[in-house]
C-alpha cells in the first residue's frame, strides 16, 4: 500500500471518526427520544382505557342497585333512586327506566315524549349495551353515551370516559375493538384516527404518521389510542443532546487521535521497513567484478534495492542505517540470500569459477547467525559455498573476537571473507593481522583520488602495499576512468568492479553481461 493510499485512507477514517459519533449520537438521541414518546403514549393509553373500564363499571354498578331494589312503573320512589344514583355516580349524568322499549322516566321525572330506546352500538359479554353518540333533549342537545341494560340506561359524557390528566399535550381515545369511535378529545385527521383506532390484533400497538406518533392499548372489548406531535420528541431529543454532545465531542477526539497515531505509526520509516521486510518488497541487482588481469567477468557483488509496490525505489542508503538501528538488518541478510540463490543457483551450478560476493553487516558479524540460513539455502539449491563470497564493513570487526569466530566458521565452510569499504572506518593494520581475512576492498572515495591532488590520493599505495603483505586479494571499487583502471593494474590489484565496466543489473542481465564479455575472441 503506497504512502499516498495510506494518508488518503486515514484522513477519511479520521473524518468518519470526527462525524460519525456526532452523527450516531444524533441518531441514538432521536430514536431514544422516539422511543421514550411511544412509551409514554402507551402508558397514557393505558391509563386512557382503565379510566374508560372504571367509568363503565360505576354506569354498571348504578344500573346493577336499580335493578336489585326492583322498582318500576316510574314510582315516586324510583324516579327519587334514579336521581340519587345520578348524583351519587361521578361518571352518569343521568338515569332513565324504559317501559315497551320507550323511555318513560329519568331522575328527573316522567318523560312526556318517550324516546325509543333503540339498537345498542356495542354489546359487551355481561349483555350489557353502549349507545355511541346520542343526542337527546334530555341532555340538552349533548352528544352521550349510553350503557343499557335490562330496563335502565345511563347516559354518560363522552369526556368523562377518557378523563385523564395528561403532563403534555395529546389527543386521547377510545374505541371498540373494530373501530368505531366512542370518544376522543381532540380533532384528529379521519384516516389517522381509523386506523389507530383499528389497530392491530395485538394488545398494544404504536408508530407514527407523518408529525403524528400514536400508541394504542386493548382488552377484549376497547382499544384506547394516545396520539402526540413529533415535535415533543424532537424537544426531548434536543435537550438530551445537551448531555451527548460532549460525549459525542470527547469520543470523536478519542477516535481521531487513535487514527492520527495508527497512521503516524504506518507512516514511520521504521513500520514501513518492518512490512517492506515482511512482504519480501526487495529485489537484488548484480554489480559484475572484472579480473584485470584477462579482463574477464569473475563474479559481480548482490545489491539490495527496495522497491515499492508503487514503483518507488528507496536508495540502500536511506534504509540500510535505519535497518540496522531497528534490529532489520538481519532479516534483510536472509532476503539477499534468498533472492540470489533464486536468481542465480542453477546458472552458479553450471558455471563454476563465477562467484557472488553478499554483503554482511556488523550483526550479522556478532551473531554468526546467517551462516546456518546461507548453508541451509546453499545446500537444497546446490551450490557451492565457495562461490559466495562474504563482505563485511570494517565496523563489523569491532568486537574482534566475535567476528573472528564467525570468519572461522565462514572460511570452515568455504566462503571467502572480505573486509568492505577498507579505510573508512576503525581497523588498524594490528586488526587485520589478526584476523583470517582473504579479500579487501578499497572503498571508492580513495579510487575517485587517483590522478588528483586529494588528501586521499596518497591513501590508496600505502592500503595497496599493505593488503600485499597481509596476502590478501585486492577488489577496487568505484572504478569510472582507464587512468584509474591503468593504475589499478600496475599496482597489482586483481579485481576491480564500477560504472567503467557495467551498472548494477538485474540476474538476467548479469548472466548476459557475464557470457558476452568472457567470450572468446
Amino acid at each position: 500500500m503506497s504512502r499516498r493510499t495510506i494518508i488518503a485512507i486515514a484522513s477519511i477514517l479520521a473524518v468518519l471518526a470526527a462525524v460519525l459519533p456526532l452523527a450516531g449520537i444524533a441518531v441514538y438521541a432521536r430514536h431514544s427520544a422516539s422511543e421514550y414518546e411511544k412509551r409514554h403514549l402507551e402508558e397514557y393509553a393505558g391509563w386512557t382505557l382503565k379510566r374508560t373500564e372504571r367509568s363503565l363499571n360505576f354506569a354498571r354498578g348504578a344500573i346493577r342497585q336499580l335493578e336489585r331494589e326492583g322498582l318500576s312503573g316510574c314510582s315516586p320512589a324510583q324516579i327519587a333512586r334514579m336521581r340519587q344514583l345520578t348524583l351519587e355516580t361521578r361518571s352518569v349524568e343521568e338515569i332513565g327506566y324504559f317501559i315497551d322499549g320507550r323511555l318513560a322516566c329519568t331522575g328527573w321525572g316522567k318523560v312526556r315524549q318517550p324516546v325509543a330506546a333503540g339498537t345498542p352500538d356495542l354489546r359487551f359479554e355481561d349483555g350489557y349495551g353502549l349507545h355511541l353518540r346520542m343526542r337527546t333533549k334530555l341532555s340538552g342537545g349533548l352528544t352521550m353515551n349510553a350503557l343499557s341494560h335490562g330496563s335502565y340506561n345511563a347516559l354518560m359524557h363522552p369526556d368523562s370516559m377518557i378523563d385523564v390528566l395528561t403532563d403534555t399535550a395529546m389527543t386521547l381515545g377510545i374505541a371498540s375493538l373494530d373501530g368505531r369511535v366512542i370518544a376522543v378529545s381532540g380533532p384528529v385527521a379521519p384516516g389517522l384516527l381509523k386506523r389507530v383506532a383499528s389497530g392491530a390484533a395485538a394488545a398494544s400497538a404504536s408508530g407514527r404518521e407523518g408529525r403524528l406518533m400514536y400508541a394504542s392499548v386493548a382488552n377484549d372489548h376497547l382499544r384506547a389510542f394516545a396520539i402526540s406531535d413529533y415535535s415533543l420528541a424532537e424537544k426531548r431529543a434536543d435537550g438530551a443532546l445537551w448531555y451527548l454532545v460532549p460525549l459525542g465531542l470527547a469520543t470523536s477526539a478519542l477516535l481521531v487521535g487513535l487514527v492520527l497515531l495508527a497512521s503516524r505509526q504506518r507512516l514511520s520509516p521504521q513500520n514501513e521497513l518492518a512490512i517492506a521486510v515482511r512482504k519480501r518488497e526487495f529485489v537484488t541487482r548484480y554489480q559484475p567484478i572484472i579480473e584485470l588481469a584477462t579482463g574477464l567477468c569473475v563474479g559481480a557483488e548482490a545489491l539490495i534495492r527496495w522497491e515499492r509496490p508503487d514503483g518507488a525505489s528507496i536508495s540502500p542508503e536511506m534504509f540500510i542505517p535505519l535497518a540496522e538501528d531497528t534490529g532489520l538488518i538481519e532479516p534483510l541478510t536472509d532476503i539477499v540470500i534468498e533472492r540470489v540463490v533464486a536468481d542465480l543457483a542453477q546458472w552458479l551450478g553450471e558455471n563454476a569459477g563465477i562467484h557472488i560476493a553478499i554483503n554482511i553487516s556488523s550483526a550479522d558479524m556478532q551473531s554468526g547467525r546467517f551462516l546456518a540460513v546461507l548453508a541451509k539455502a546453499l545446500a537444497e539449491a546446490g551450490v557451492s559455498p565457495a562461490q559466495i563470497w562474504l563482505e563485511a564493513t570494517e565496523r563489523g570487526f569491532m568486537n574482534a573476537a566475535a567476528a573472528r569466530a564467525t570468519i572461522e566458521r565462514a572460511r570452515q565452510a568455504g566462503h571467502i571473507v572480505a573486509i568492505d569499504d577498507f579505510g573508512t572506518g576503525y581497523s588498524s593494520l594490528s586488526l587485520l593481522e589478526t584476523l583470517p581475512l582473504d579479500t579487501l576492498k578499497i572503498d571508492k572515495s580513495f579510487v575517485d583520488a587517483i590522478g588528483t591532488q586529494a588528501a586521499t590520493s596518497v591513501v590508496i599505495p600505502h592500503i595497496i602495499e599493505m593488503d600485499h603483505g597481509l596476502n590478501f586479494k585486492i577488489v577496487a571499487e568505484g572504478v569510472e576512468t582507464e587512468a584509474q583502471e591503468t593504475y589499478l593494474r600496475e599496482a597489482g590489484v586483481e579485481f576491480v568492479q564500477g560504472w567503467r565496466y557495467s551498472k548494477a543489473l538485474t540476474a538476467q542481465e548479469f548472466r548476459a553481461f557475464q557470457e558476452r564479455t568472457n567470450r572468446p575472441g
